[in-house]
Protein backbone atom coordinates (compact mmCIF):
# COMPACT_ATOMS: atom_id res chain seq x y z
CA UNK A 1 0.00 0.00 0.00
CA UNK A 2 1.35 3.36 -0.93
CA UNK A 3 2.37 5.94 2.29
CA UNK A 4 0.02 8.10 1.35
CA UNK A 5 -2.85 5.98 1.20
CA UNK A 6 -2.09 4.58 4.52
CA UNK A 7 -0.65 8.07 6.23
CA UNK A 8 -4.76 9.00 4.91
CA UNK A 9 -6.46 5.80 6.16
CA UNK A 10 -4.88 6.75 9.90
CA UNK A 11 -5.56 10.25 9.79
CA UNK A 12 -9.32 9.35 8.74
CA UNK A 13 -9.04 6.85 12.09
CA UNK A 14 -7.78 9.42 14.26
CA UNK A 15 -10.42 11.96 12.92
CA UNK A 16 -13.21 9.53 14.36
CA UNK A 17 -11.78 8.21 17.24
CA UNK A 18 -11.46 12.94 17.83
CA UNK A 19 -15.30 12.99 17.60
CA UNK A 20 -16.30 9.59 18.83
CA UNK A 21 -14.48 10.85 22.00
CA UNK A 22 -15.45 14.50 21.97
CA UNK A 23 -19.55 13.00 21.63
CA UNK A 24 -18.61 10.75 24.65
CA UNK A 25 -17.54 13.82 26.29
CA UNK A 26 -20.65 15.50 26.03
CA UNK A 27 -22.31 12.91 27.03
CA UNK A 28 -20.98 12.89 30.06
CA UNK A 29 -21.14 15.90 31.26
CA UNK A 30 -24.75 16.01 30.13
CA UNK A 31 -25.63 13.30 32.34
CA UNK A 32 -23.46 12.27 35.15
CA UNK A 33 -23.49 13.53 38.24
CA UNK A 34 -21.00 16.83 39.14
CA UNK A 35 -19.83 17.43 42.71
CA UNK A 36 -19.74 21.33 42.61
CA UNK A 37 -17.97 22.10 45.98
CA UNK A 38 -18.00 20.48 49.79
CA UNK A 39 -16.35 21.38 52.71
CA UNK A 40 -14.35 18.07 52.64
CA UNK A 41 -13.87 14.57 50.14
CA UNK A 42 -12.76 11.58 51.07
CA UNK A 43 -11.70 8.65 48.55
CA UNK A 44 -11.67 5.21 50.27
CA UNK A 45 -8.85 2.82 48.38
CA UNK A 46 -11.33 -0.06 48.81
CA UNK A 47 -13.30 1.91 47.20
CA UNK A 48 -12.14 3.82 44.27
CA UNK A 49 -15.03 4.89 42.74
CA UNK A 50 -17.07 6.40 45.36
CA UNK A 51 -16.59 10.07 47.18
CA UNK A 52 -17.58 10.85 50.35
CA UNK A 53 -19.12 14.51 50.71
CA UNK A 54 -19.44 16.42 54.01
CA UNK A 55 -20.17 20.03 55.21
CA UNK A 56 -21.85 21.93 53.04
CA UNK A 57 -22.19 20.12 49.62
CA UNK A 58 -23.53 20.96 46.43
CA UNK A 59 -23.90 18.67 43.61
CA UNK A 60 -25.32 18.82 40.24
CA UNK A 61 -27.21 17.25 37.81
CA UNK A 62 -29.29 18.23 34.70
CA UNK A 63 -30.36 21.71 35.83
CA UNK A 64 -31.22 20.23 38.98
CA UNK A 65 -29.05 20.99 42.26
CA UNK A 66 -28.88 18.74 45.18
CA UNK A 67 -27.53 20.22 48.68
CA UNK A 68 -26.78 18.45 52.12
CA UNK A 69 -24.75 17.87 55.35
CA UNK A 70 -23.04 14.31 53.70
CA UNK A 71 -23.26 12.80 50.51
CA UNK A 72 -22.17 9.30 48.78
CA UNK A 73 -21.20 9.71 45.18
CA UNK A 74 -20.82 6.59 43.08
CA UNK A 75 -19.39 7.73 39.73
CA UNK A 76 -19.95 4.16 38.34
CA UNK A 77 -23.77 3.69 39.14
CA UNK A 78 -23.85 7.64 38.66
CA UNK A 79 -25.79 7.76 41.87
CA UNK A 80 -25.60 9.57 44.89
CA UNK A 81 -27.27 9.36 48.60
CA UNK A 82 -27.90 12.68 50.21
CA UNK A 83 -28.00 12.83 54.33
CA UNK A 84 -29.21 15.89 56.59
CA UNK A 85 -30.83 19.46 55.26
CA UNK A 86 -31.07 17.41 51.63
CA UNK A 87 -33.09 20.44 49.26
CA UNK A 88 -33.28 19.33 45.32
CA UNK A 89 -33.88 22.17 43.72
CA UNK A 90 -35.16 22.43 40.00
CA UNK A 91 -34.64 25.99 38.38
CA UNK A 92 -37.26 28.26 40.71
CA UNK A 93 -40.23 25.75 40.08
CA UNK A 94 -39.86 23.36 42.62
CA UNK A 95 -37.71 22.48 45.88
CA UNK A 96 -38.24 19.70 47.77
CA UNK A 97 -36.76 18.91 51.37
CA UNK A 98 -36.03 15.81 53.26
CA UNK A 99 -33.50 14.11 55.39
CA UNK A 100 -32.67 11.08 53.38
CA UNK A 101 -32.22 11.11 49.32
CA UNK A 102 -31.34 8.42 46.95
CA UNK A 103 -30.67 10.21 43.72
CA UNK A 104 -30.58 8.11 40.32
CA UNK A 105 -28.24 10.11 37.59
CA UNK A 106 -28.86 7.52 34.82
CA UNK A 107 -32.72 7.60 35.07
CA UNK A 108 -32.65 11.11 36.38
CA UNK A 109 -34.96 9.42 39.33
CA UNK A 110 -34.62 10.38 43.15
CA UNK A 111 -36.41 8.75 46.21
CA UNK A 112 -36.98 10.90 49.63
CA UNK A 113 -37.50 9.81 52.74
CA UNK A 114 -37.93 11.57 56.28
CA UNK A 115 -40.19 14.60 56.62
CA UNK A 116 -40.19 15.30 52.86
CA UNK A 117 -41.80 18.59 51.96
CA UNK A 118 -41.98 19.67 47.87
CA UNK A 119 -43.08 23.17 47.23
CA UNK A 120 -43.83 25.32 43.60
CA UNK A 121 -45.27 28.97 43.79
CA UNK A 122 -48.52 27.43 44.04
CA UNK A 123 -48.60 24.66 46.92
CA UNK A 124 -46.44 22.56 49.27
CA UNK A 125 -46.79 18.84 49.60
CA UNK A 126 -45.40 16.65 53.19
CA UNK A 127 -44.99 13.08 53.19
CA UNK A 128 -42.76 10.52 54.48
CA UNK A 129 -41.29 9.09 51.34
CA UNK A 130 -41.58 10.52 48.03
CA UNK A 131 -40.43 9.25 44.42
CA UNK A 132 -39.56 12.01 41.88
CA UNK A 133 -38.96 11.42 38.05
CA UNK A 134 -37.78 13.92 36.69
CA UNK A 135 -37.92 12.76 33.00
CA UNK A 136 -41.25 12.40 33.21
CA UNK A 137 -41.96 15.35 35.41
CA UNK A 138 -43.71 13.54 38.12
CA UNK A 139 -43.55 13.02 41.85
CA UNK A 140 -45.60 10.42 44.06
CA UNK A 141 -45.92 8.39 46.92
CA UNK A 142 -47.76 5.26 48.55
CA UNK A 143 -48.00 6.05 52.39
CA UNK A 144 -50.14 9.30 52.89
CA UNK A 145 -49.39 12.67 52.13
CA UNK A 146 -50.73 16.30 52.96
CA UNK A 147 -51.04 19.19 50.53
CA UNK A 148 -51.32 22.76 51.13
CA UNK A 149 -52.21 25.49 48.82
CA UNK A 150 -54.07 28.98 49.31
CA UNK A 151 -57.30 27.69 49.49
CA UNK A 152 -57.07 23.81 50.69
CA UNK A 153 -55.55 21.43 52.67
CA UNK A 154 -55.71 17.59 50.81
CA UNK A 155 -55.17 14.77 52.30
CA UNK A 156 -54.90 10.92 50.59
CA UNK A 157 -53.41 7.36 50.79
CA UNK A 158 -51.59 7.39 47.18
CA UNK A 159 -50.55 10.55 45.44
CA UNK A 160 -49.48 11.67 42.15
CA UNK A 161 -48.26 14.95 41.24
CA UNK A 162 -47.78 15.43 37.37
CA UNK A 163 -45.71 19.08 37.63
CA UNK A 164 -45.82 20.31 33.97
CA UNK A 165 -49.91 20.66 34.12
CA UNK A 166 -49.88 21.14 37.92
CA UNK A 167 -52.01 18.53 38.55
CA UNK A 168 -52.13 16.44 41.32
CA UNK A 169 -54.26 12.56 41.30
CA UNK A 170 -54.85 11.52 44.95
CA UNK A 171 -56.17 7.96 45.20
CA UNK A 172 -58.16 6.19 48.50
CA UNK A 173 -59.01 8.05 51.58
CA UNK A 174 -59.25 11.71 49.97
CA UNK A 175 -59.75 14.15 52.42
CA UNK A 176 -60.00 18.10 51.51
CA UNK A 177 -60.36 20.40 54.34
CA UNK A 178 -61.40 24.38 53.56
CA UNK A 179 -62.82 26.93 55.58
CA UNK A 180 -66.08 26.53 53.89
CA UNK A 181 -66.44 23.07 53.30
CA UNK A 182 -64.58 19.41 53.64
CA UNK A 183 -64.46 16.66 50.79
CA UNK A 184 -64.09 13.26 50.84
CA UNK A 185 -63.69 10.90 47.89
CA UNK A 186 -61.84 7.73 46.73
CA UNK A 187 -60.20 9.23 43.40
CA UNK A 188 -59.71 13.20 43.06
CA UNK A 189 -57.47 15.35 40.29
CA UNK A 190 -56.51 18.62 41.79
CA UNK A 191 -55.15 21.28 39.47
CA UNK A 192 -53.00 23.89 41.86
CA UNK A 193 -53.50 27.09 39.57
CA UNK A 194 -56.69 26.69 38.81
CA UNK A 195 -58.14 24.84 42.44
CA UNK A 196 -60.87 22.65 40.07
CA UNK A 197 -60.94 19.32 41.36
CA UNK A 198 -61.96 16.16 38.92
CA UNK A 199 -63.53 12.96 40.76
CA UNK A 200 -64.53 9.92 40.50
CA UNK A 201 -65.80 6.96 42.82
CA UNK A 202 -68.15 8.33 45.72
CA UNK A 203 -67.53 11.57 46.97
CA UNK A 204 -69.03 13.91 49.25
CA UNK A 205 -69.03 17.65 49.54
CA UNK A 206 -70.52 18.99 53.00
CA UNK A 207 -70.98 21.46 55.53
CA UNK A 208 -72.98 22.47 58.25
CA UNK A 209 -75.53 24.01 55.40
CA UNK A 210 -75.28 21.53 52.80
CA UNK A 211 -74.42 18.06 51.63
CA UNK A 212 -73.15 17.21 48.07
CA UNK A 213 -72.83 13.44 46.86
CA UNK A 214 -72.11 12.07 43.49
CA UNK A 215 -69.58 9.45 41.74
CA UNK A 216 -68.09 11.48 39.15
CA UNK A 217 -67.87 15.45 38.34
CA UNK A 218 -65.28 18.45 39.03
CA UNK A 219 -65.35 21.17 41.89
CA UNK A 220 -64.30 24.99 40.83
CA UNK A 221 -62.96 25.36 44.88
CA UNK A 222 -61.98 29.38 43.58
CA UNK A 223 -65.09 30.13 41.91
CA UNK A 224 -67.31 27.46 43.92
CA UNK A 225 -68.90 25.95 41.14
CA UNK A 226 -69.83 22.49 40.85
CA UNK A 227 -71.16 19.92 38.37
CA UNK A 228 -72.13 16.05 39.34
CA UNK A 229 -72.77 13.12 37.35
CA UNK A 230 -73.63 9.52 38.20
CA UNK A 231 -76.37 9.56 41.20
CA UNK A 232 -75.56 12.64 41.78
CA UNK A 233 -77.45 14.50 45.30
CA UNK A 234 -77.68 17.98 47.07
CA UNK A 235 -79.54 18.33 50.01
CA UNK A 236 -80.33 21.75 52.12
CA UNK A 237 -82.16 21.82 55.28
CA UNK A 238 -85.14 20.24 54.30
CA UNK A 239 -85.07 19.78 50.60
CA UNK A 240 -82.99 17.53 48.30
CA UNK A 241 -82.31 17.14 44.85
CA UNK A 242 -80.84 14.66 42.47
CA UNK A 243 -80.43 13.91 39.33
CA UNK A 244 -77.79 12.09 36.02
CA UNK A 245 -76.71 15.60 36.30
CA UNK A 246 -76.32 18.11 38.77
CA UNK A 247 -74.93 22.20 38.58
CA UNK A 248 -74.42 24.00 41.73
CA UNK A 249 -73.36 27.55 42.65
CA UNK A 250 -72.33 28.06 46.37
CA UNK A 251 -72.11 31.62 46.09
CA UNK A 252 -75.26 31.81 44.55
CA UNK A 253 -76.61 29.44 46.39
CA UNK A 254 -78.52 28.24 42.48
CA UNK A 255 -78.19 24.52 41.89
CA UNK A 256 -79.92 23.14 38.43
CA UNK A 257 -80.29 19.25 37.51
CA UNK A 258 -80.78 17.53 34.28
CA UNK A 259 -82.72 14.09 33.56
CA UNK A 260 -84.62 11.73 36.05
CA UNK A 261 -84.51 14.95 38.81
CA UNK A 262 -85.97 14.20 41.96
CA UNK A 263 -86.83 16.69 44.42
CA UNK A 264 -87.64 16.24 47.89
CA UNK A 265 -89.16 18.48 50.27
CA UNK A 266 -89.41 16.44 54.44
CA UNK A 267 -91.30 19.50 55.59
CA UNK A 268 -94.06 19.66 53.04
CA UNK A 269 -93.69 15.93 52.30
CA UNK A 270 -93.39 16.93 48.61
CA UNK A 271 -91.44 15.03 45.56
CA UNK A 272 -90.93 16.49 42.06
CA UNK A 273 -89.79 14.52 39.52
CA UNK A 274 -88.92 15.94 35.84
CA UNK A 275 -85.98 16.25 33.32
CA UNK A 276 -85.04 19.72 34.18
CA UNK A 277 -85.09 21.87 37.23
CA UNK A 278 -83.95 24.79 38.96
CA UNK A 279 -83.32 25.62 42.20
CA UNK A 280 -82.45 29.12 44.30
CA UNK A 281 -81.42 28.33 47.44
CA UNK A 282 -81.54 31.51 48.98
CA UNK A 283 -85.75 31.95 47.92
CA UNK A 284 -86.33 29.03 48.78
CA UNK A 285 -87.72 28.89 45.01
CA UNK A 286 -87.62 26.23 42.28
CA UNK A 287 -88.81 25.85 38.63
CA UNK A 288 -89.46 22.63 37.17
CA UNK A 289 -90.11 22.04 33.19
CA UNK A 290 -89.53 18.68 31.11
CA UNK A 291 -91.83 16.29 32.04
CA UNK A 292 -92.44 17.35 35.74
CA UNK A 293 -94.91 15.12 38.54
CA UNK A 294 -95.72 16.48 42.05
CA UNK A 295 -96.41 14.18 44.31
CA UNK A 296 -97.60 15.21 47.95
CA UNK A 297 -98.40 12.99 50.84
CA UNK A 298 -100.59 13.63 53.81
CA UNK A 299 -101.71 10.88 57.21
CA UNK A 300 -105.29 10.19 54.64
CA UNK A 301 -104.47 10.82 51.16
CA UNK A 302 -101.93 11.16 48.24
CA UNK A 303 -102.18 14.27 45.44
CA UNK A 304 -100.25 13.51 42.41
CA UNK A 305 -100.57 16.74 39.80
CA UNK A 306 -98.94 16.86 36.56
CA UNK A 307 -98.50 20.19 34.04
CA UNK A 308 -95.94 21.14 31.57
CA UNK A 309 -93.85 23.28 34.48
CA UNK A 310 -94.31 23.86 37.91
CA UNK A 311 -93.15 27.18 40.37
CA UNK A 312 -92.76 26.63 44.46
CA UNK A 313 -91.60 29.26 46.19
CA UNK A 314 -91.86 29.96 50.49
CA UNK A 315 -89.98 28.88 53.31
CA UNK A 316 -91.35 26.07 55.81
CA UNK A 317 -95.08 25.07 55.91
CA UNK A 318 -95.76 28.51 53.60
CA UNK A 319 -94.96 26.99 50.27
CA UNK A 320 -96.70 28.18 47.15
CA UNK A 321 -96.76 26.42 44.02
CA UNK A 322 -98.15 26.88 40.61
CA UNK A 323 -98.20 24.64 37.95
CA UNK A 324 -98.61 26.12 34.78
CA UNK A 325 -100.49 24.64 30.75
CA UNK A 326 -102.01 20.81 30.61
CA UNK A 327 -102.63 20.14 34.50
CA UNK A 328 -103.93 17.20 35.70
CA UNK A 329 -104.06 16.13 39.16
CA UNK A 330 -105.09 12.68 41.08
CA UNK A 331 -106.43 11.72 44.36
CA UNK A 332 -108.55 8.77 45.77
CA UNK A 333 -111.76 10.88 45.70
CA UNK A 334 -111.72 13.77 43.29
CA UNK A 335 -109.55 13.96 40.43
CA UNK A 336 -109.33 17.26 37.72
CA UNK A 337 -107.75 19.12 35.18
CA UNK A 338 -107.48 22.95 34.30
CA UNK A 339 -105.11 25.05 32.59
CA UNK A 340 -102.85 26.51 35.57
CA UNK A 341 -103.36 25.22 39.11
CA UNK A 342 -101.87 27.23 42.49
CA UNK A 343 -101.67 25.64 45.70
CA UNK A 344 -100.68 27.45 48.96
CA UNK A 345 -99.47 25.46 51.93
CA UNK A 346 -100.09 28.02 54.87
CA UNK A 347 -103.74 28.33 54.35
CA UNK A 348 -104.15 25.11 52.40
CA UNK A 349 -105.88 26.47 49.79
CA UNK A 350 -106.25 25.06 45.91
CA UNK A 351 -107.08 27.15 42.87
CA UNK A 352 -107.87 25.69 39.44
CA UNK A 353 -107.50 28.15 36.85
CA UNK A 354 -108.59 28.74 33.13
CA UNK A 355 -111.09 25.84 31.93
CA UNK A 356 -110.77 23.88 34.76
CA UNK A 357 -112.82 20.85 36.21
CA UNK A 358 -113.48 18.81 39.10
CA UNK A 359 -114.54 15.32 38.91
CA UNK A 360 -115.54 13.83 42.58
CA UNK A 361 -117.48 10.65 42.53
CA UNK A 362 -120.01 10.77 39.53
CA UNK A 363 -119.71 14.37 39.22
CA UNK A 364 -117.89 16.21 36.99
CA UNK A 365 -117.97 19.86 38.56
CA UNK A 366 -117.02 23.15 36.15
CA UNK A 367 -116.54 26.82 36.58
CA UNK A 368 -114.78 29.82 35.58
CA UNK A 369 -112.43 29.14 38.89
CA UNK A 370 -112.44 26.21 41.49
CA UNK A 371 -111.29 26.62 44.82
CA UNK A 372 -110.61 23.61 47.20
CA UNK A 373 -109.58 24.49 51.19
CA UNK A 374 -108.54 21.89 53.13
CA UNK A 375 -108.56 21.02 56.87
CA UNK A 376 -105.84 20.74 59.42
CA UNK A 377 -105.28 17.12 58.36
CA UNK A 378 -104.96 18.56 54.58
CA UNK A 379 -108.61 16.35 53.50
CA UNK A 380 -110.68 18.44 51.44
CA UNK A 381 -113.17 20.88 53.34
CA UNK A 382 -114.80 23.12 50.69
CA UNK A 383 -115.77 24.19 47.51
CA UNK A 384 -116.17 27.27 46.10
CA UNK A 385 -116.77 28.49 42.67
CA UNK A 386 -117.23 32.11 42.36
CA UNK A 387 -118.63 31.81 38.34
CA UNK A 388 -120.27 30.14 36.12
CA UNK A 389 -120.73 26.84 38.41
CA UNK A 390 -121.78 23.19 35.85
CA UNK A 391 -122.66 19.91 37.66
CA UNK A 392 -123.10 17.50 35.14
CA UNK A 393 -123.96 13.32 36.70
CA UNK A 394 -124.25 10.14 34.02
CA UNK A 395 -128.11 8.70 34.03
CA UNK A 396 -128.52 5.65 32.22
CA UNK A 397 -130.81 7.51 30.28
CA UNK A 398 -129.31 10.90 29.91
CA UNK A 399 -127.39 13.50 32.34
CA UNK A 400 -128.38 15.06 35.44
CA UNK A 401 -127.36 18.93 35.06
CA UNK A 402 -127.17 21.56 37.37
CA UNK A 403 -126.06 25.39 36.92
CA UNK A 404 -125.65 28.76 38.32
CA UNK A 405 -123.42 31.37 39.18
CA UNK A 406 -121.50 30.69 42.02
CA UNK A 407 -121.44 27.68 44.50
CA UNK A 408 -120.61 26.61 48.08
CA UNK A 409 -119.60 23.06 49.05
CA UNK A 410 -118.60 20.99 51.70
CA UNK A 411 -116.99 17.79 51.19
CA UNK A 412 -116.78 14.71 53.80
CA UNK A 413 -113.72 12.25 54.04
CA UNK A 414 -112.58 13.55 50.94
CA UNK A 415 -115.83 13.68 49.02
CA UNK A 416 -118.52 16.35 48.08
CA UNK A 417 -121.51 15.92 51.28
CA UNK A 418 -123.54 18.91 50.02
CA UNK A 419 -123.67 22.09 48.00
CA UNK A 420 -125.59 25.19 47.33
CA UNK A 421 -125.91 27.03 44.13
CA UNK A 422 -126.77 30.94 44.08
CA UNK A 423 -128.06 32.86 41.68
CA UNK A 424 -129.87 32.14 38.14
CA UNK A 425 -130.22 28.54 38.81
CA UNK A 426 -131.12 25.86 36.60
CA UNK A 427 -131.47 22.13 37.02
CA UNK A 428 -132.36 18.79 35.14
CA UNK A 429 -132.89 15.53 37.50
CA UNK A 430 -133.84 12.16 36.19
CA UNK A 431 -136.10 11.52 39.33
CA UNK A 432 -135.76 7.66 40.36
CA UNK A 433 -137.50 5.41 42.83
CA UNK A 434 -134.62 3.38 45.30
CA UNK A 435 -135.08 0.10 42.63
CA UNK A 436 -133.70 2.47 39.92
CA UNK A 437 -137.31 2.99 38.57
CA UNK A 438 -137.45 6.42 36.43
CA UNK A 439 -140.64 7.94 37.79
CA UNK A 440 -139.85 11.74 36.01
CA UNK A 441 -137.40 14.02 35.06
CA UNK A 442 -137.21 17.43 36.86
CA UNK A 443 -136.39 20.65 34.76
CA UNK A 444 -136.67 23.43 37.14
CA UNK A 445 -135.21 27.60 37.84
CA UNK A 446 -134.67 28.89 40.94
CA UNK A 447 -132.44 31.40 43.31
CA UNK A 448 -131.01 28.79 44.57
CA UNK A 449 -129.88 25.29 44.96
CA UNK A 450 -129.20 23.01 48.02
CA UNK A 451 -127.84 19.31 47.35
CA UNK A 452 -127.25 16.52 49.61
CA UNK A 453 -125.21 14.16 48.56
CA UNK A 454 -125.29 10.31 49.67
CA UNK A 455 -121.98 8.05 48.68
CA UNK A 456 -121.71 10.28 45.73
CA UNK A 457 -125.08 10.05 44.12
CA UNK A 458 -127.48 13.11 44.85
CA UNK A 459 -129.70 12.21 48.00
CA UNK A 460 -131.68 15.17 47.77
CA UNK A 461 -132.69 18.76 46.15
CA UNK A 462 -133.89 21.89 47.67
CA UNK A 463 -134.77 25.00 45.72
CA UNK A 464 -135.28 28.03 47.13
CA UNK A 465 -136.74 31.50 46.38
CA UNK A 466 -139.51 31.27 43.80
CA UNK A 467 -138.43 27.44 42.01
CA UNK A 468 -140.55 27.53 38.46
CA UNK A 469 -140.21 24.18 36.88
CA UNK A 470 -142.11 20.90 35.77
CA UNK A 471 -141.72 17.48 36.13
CA UNK A 472 -141.99 15.58 32.81
CA UNK A 473 -143.21 11.66 32.49
CA UNK A 474 -139.85 9.84 31.14
CA UNK A 475 -141.25 10.03 27.68
CA UNK A 476 -142.89 13.20 27.47
CA UNK A 477 -139.36 15.11 28.25
CA UNK A 478 -138.80 16.97 24.85
CA UNK A 479 -135.75 16.09 23.42
CA UNK A 480 -134.32 19.42 22.33
CA UNK A 481 -134.39 20.23 26.62
CA UNK A 482 -132.29 17.17 27.39
CA UNK A 483 -129.26 19.87 27.95
CA UNK A 484 -129.23 23.26 29.71
CA UNK A 485 -126.57 25.34 27.87
CA UNK A 486 -123.18 25.61 28.04
CA UNK A 487 -123.49 21.51 28.90
CA UNK A 488 -120.09 19.81 27.88
CA UNK A 489 -119.57 16.56 28.85
CA UNK A 490 -115.99 15.89 29.40
CA UNK A 491 -116.29 12.34 30.52
CA UNK A 492 -113.27 11.05 28.18
CA UNK A 493 -110.59 13.53 30.21
CA UNK A 494 -111.86 12.01 32.96
CA UNK A 495 -108.76 10.61 35.04
CA UNK A 496 -109.25 7.57 36.46
CA UNK A 497 -106.43 6.27 38.23
CA UNK A 498 -102.63 7.70 39.61
CA UNK A 499 -101.20 5.99 36.60
CA UNK A 500 -102.87 8.61 34.39
CA UNK A 501 -100.88 11.67 36.35
CA UNK A 502 -97.61 9.53 37.35
CA UNK A 503 -97.05 8.76 33.32
CA UNK A 504 -93.48 7.04 32.59
CA UNK A 505 -92.23 8.38 35.80
CA UNK A 506 -90.55 5.52 38.06
CA UNK A 507 -91.69 6.13 41.33
CA UNK A 508 -88.54 6.12 44.36
CA UNK A 509 -90.78 5.30 46.90
CA UNK A 510 -94.37 4.20 47.98
CA UNK A 511 -96.72 6.55 49.01
CA UNK A 512 -99.18 4.08 50.68
CA UNK A 513 -96.05 3.01 52.62
CA UNK A 514 -95.43 6.88 54.16
CA UNK A 515 -99.08 7.45 54.46
CA UNK A 516 -99.01 4.79 57.27
CA UNK A 517 -95.95 5.88 59.01
CA UNK A 518 -97.50 9.68 59.50
CA UNK A 519 -98.26 10.02 62.64
CA UNK A 520 -101.48 11.89 63.39
CA UNK A 521 -100.19 14.21 65.28
CA UNK A 522 -97.85 17.55 63.22
CA UNK A 523 -94.59 17.11 65.65
CA UNK A 524 -92.92 14.88 63.50
CA UNK A 525 -89.79 14.63 62.25
CA UNK A 526 -90.35 14.60 58.82
CA UNK A 527 -86.65 13.94 57.47
CA UNK A 528 -87.01 10.58 58.37
CA UNK A 529 -89.57 10.12 55.63
CA UNK A 530 -87.03 10.29 53.29
CA UNK A 531 -85.84 6.81 52.72
CA UNK A 532 -83.62 6.34 49.52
Amino acid sequence: MPNFIRNSFLLILLLLSVASFAQNQVKDTTDFIHILYADHAITDRHYPDKQLLSGEVKIEHNGAFLYCDKAIVDKIKNSAIAVGNVRLEQGDTITMRSGYLKYDGTKSFAQAFDHVVLKDSKMDLATDTLYYDRVKQEAYFTSGGVIHDSINTLESRYGRYYLNEKRFRFTQNVHITNPDYQIDSYQLDYFTQTGVSIFSGPTKIYNKKSYIYAEKGHYDSKNEVSWFVKNAFIKHKHTSIKGDSLYYDRRLDYATGNDNVVVFDSINRTWIYADYVQRWVKQDSIKVSQNPLVISINKKDTLYMRATRFITSGKEKHQKVWGFDNVKFYNKDFTGRADSIYRQEDIRLMKLLNNPVVWSNKSQITGDKIIIKSDSLNQADSLRIPKNVFIIQKDSLGYNQIKGNRLLGKFKDNAIDHINIYGNTEIIYYLREEDGQLTGIEKNKSSRIYIQFNDGEIGSIGLYEKPDGIIYPANDFPASQHKLKGFKWLGKLRIKSKEDVIGNHILTFEPERIQKNIPDTDAIKREKLFDE
